[in-house]
């Protein structure tokens, strides 16, 4: 094979979605091409009557929910399996951006699935084939490793040239080399995953910074597989570019406010804690005087529970606790209060009244500001009778 260009054609299916995070993932807006992938006719969609929790695949629902509902972030991608209209499971490559003061989003669905060799029909489909990979957003690339250590560009569409500075004309010419635009602390991860797909034949999924100018680096996240041989026998990638600069930019933004965050909740007096409105017994952030409170260590609160304050509570009374809190929030409350039976770490049970703070996210998301207070003695020692 002396021109992998001129003997595979690789179809990617790019496809735009609008969905609302407040209500069930319900897609409301989307192209032609979403609407042939699910089956369900765009006027449908449009009325509301497609869940994209309906076709994602069970096993990477949760992951994806906690991906879109990520606070602080305005944009995200992920890799999941979904439905198609037959009922096959395709995995996507999703990049997404959530709508300033909104509780709605965008996805871009890109399908590489159907990446396939197309010998008879390539040279005369070439011309349209690079026209339409060229309106592509996401960089799509073919390269191999040289015997001298080099990642060589065969193949770069307009969006590619544009994130990493080149143009079509340099890969072209043969002088094109992507490694030497890997930033150098990242450059052993990016051959380790090369070599490790060349040895396994696996798939590459791996982000690293590329130099785009002086001490100044582009966040990628490169999605690739081995599609066919050279004349040399040397394997060929086929590749998807993602610029996740932004993504990286606001993930670590993010990081460091809930770093700050976590630092000010050791420092406050009484037992305190954070937790999100959809998981309101799963504690997020605590202070030391909770810790003292419950008698649990750190380890066994969220390595061993999972940050689950349900796991302590009687059980009787743990299935009405969240559903009573969910109820005072659906009623419009500002703040909540339930009192309940929890197991502290000497084995004994208090009674807790459980106040919470309703706190409305810039994003439409709510989250809780919540303390406990001992009111066994109220009680006698015994369970309050109901939750409030």
């Amino acid at each position: 094979m002396t021109d992998i260009i001129e003997e595979d054609f690789y179809d990617v299916e790019f496809m735009n979605l609008v969905v609302d995070k407040a209500d069930n993932l319900v897609v409301i807006d989307s192209d032609s091409h979403f609407s042939d992938f699910t089956g369900v006719h765009p006027s449908k969609i449009r009325q509301g009557k497609l869940l994209l929790h309906d076709i994602i695949v069970p096993l990477y629902r949760e992951e994806i929910m906690k991906v879109l509902c990520k606070k602080n972030s305005k944009y995200f991608y992920f890799n999941a399996e979904f439905k198609n209209k037959k009922g096959e499971s395709v995995l996507l490559h999703c990049t997404g951006q959530n709508i300033e003061n909104s509780t709605m989003c965008r996805l871009t669905l890109a399908d590489l699935s159907g990446s396939r060799r197309k010998q008879e029909a390539l040279r005369e489909k070439a011309k349209e084939m690079n026209y339409l990979i060229d309106l592509v957003t996401g960089g799509v690339c073919l390269f191999k490793v040289t015997d001298d250590m080099h990642i060589k560009v065969q193949y770069l569409n307009e969006a590619g040239c544009r994130l990493f500075g080149t143009s079509k004309s340099r890969y072209s010419n043969q002088e094109y080399k992507l490694d030497e635009l890997v930033y150098s602390k990242d450059r052993s991860a990016v051959f380790q995953s090369i070599g490790m797909a060349m040895a396994t034949n696996s798939p590459i999924d791996m982000e690293f910074r590329a130099i785009v100018g002086k001490n100044q680096y582009r966040w990628c996240k490169v999605n690739a597989a081995i599609q066919g041989y050279d004349e040399n026998d040397c394997p060929v990638f086929h590749a998807m570019f993602t610029d996740i600069t932004k993504v990286k930019e606001a993930e670590e933004q993010a990081d460091q406010s809930y770093d700050e965050l976590v630092e000010v909740f050791k420092h406050l007096p009484d037992a305190i804690f954070s937790a999100d409105a959809d998981n309101p017994m799963v504690l997020d952030i605590v202070s030391e005087d909770l810790i003292k409170f419950l008698g649990y260590t750190r380890s066994v609160l969220f390595e061993e529970h999972g940050g689950r304050l349900t796991d302590f509570i009687q059980d009787r009374e743990a299935k009405y606790v969240s559903s009573a809190i969910k109820k005072q929030i659906d009623q419009g409350k500002n703040e909540t209060l339930v009192r309940y039976s929890i197991k502290t770490g000497s084995g004994k049970y208090i009674v807790v009244e459980d106040i919470r703070k309703i706190i409305n996210q810039d994003d439409g998301s709510k989250t809780m500001l919540c303390r406990l207070k001992n009111v066994t003695k109220r009680y006698h020692g015994n369970p309050p009778n109901g939750i409030e």
